[in-house]
């Protein structure tokens, strides 16, 4: 009867030693990358969904080494939120992050993405509207004569407007669409083209329910 007894207080210790270890660590181990789960959060995702997402990048000097990102999104609420996030990644070095819905509260780099926590403020409730544009400045991010753009989706979507604006002094040669799923990368159903905006060349590529799964890329040589 004493051995079973000591055996039991000994599997009751090694429990609550267990439990509290995993307590312990949980901050530390929620960022390994074995335990990432994304940058978006599936809460996030689960909390909004975007009806009409329209992308910018404005290349602001002909080297290269100065541009502009702005997302413009409307959103709707599947649930009532107070705050989500967005986020950009670059080659170079990003700066300058700016929305026009909120206050950014914190903006933290994570596995290779700038991401800012936005608070809306207001809450917005399930069913109701609202639009957004987040920007930030990018730096030395295009100094190559081939360059791209990856666009990733956190929410899901049902359409994509895409714009590259050139300088004056360098305009786009050639550009493909391509689709990036895990390590495969094929070319994309929908074609970009050229368009004069602005007073300058731009690209434009426009994607109906683009798959949250893929990842899109526009190639450029210029």
């Amino acid at each position: 009867m004493l051995a079973f007894f000591c055996a039991a207080l000994a599997a009751y210790a090694r429990e609550q030693i267990g439990a509290g270890t995993r307590w312990a660590l949980t901050p530390l181990t929620r960022h390994l990358p074995w335990n990432f789960t994304g940058w978006s959060g599936s809460r996030a995702a689960d909390a909004l969904r975007s009806e009409f997402t329209f992308v910018q990048i404005f290349l602001l000097d002909p080297a290269g080494r100065s541009a502009r990102y702005e997302k413009t999104t409307s959103f709707v609420a599947r649930r009532t939120v107070t705050s989500y996030q967005e986020a950009v990644t670059a080659v170079g070095s990003v700066a300058t992050f700016s929305t026009m819905r909120g206050t950014i509260a914190e903006t933290l780099r994570e596995h290779g993405f700038h991401v800012s926590k936005i608070d809306l403020g207001n809450p917005v409730r399930a069913g109701e509207r609202f639009t957004n544009v987040y920007s930030a400045s990018l730096l030395d991010s295009f100094t190559s004569t081939h360059e791209h753009w990856t666009q990733e989706f956190a929410f899901p979507t049902r359409h994509l407007t895409f714009h590259i604006h050139f300088p004056v002094l360098r305009p786009p040669k050639s550009v493909s669409c391509k689709v990036i799923e895990g390590t495969s990368e094929k070319l994309a159903t929908s074609n970009a083209r050229f368009v004069d905006l602005f007073g300058r060349r731009s690209i434009v590529w426009e994607i109906n329910d683009p798959s949250p799964n893929q990842v899109l890329k526009l190639e450029w040589i210029w």
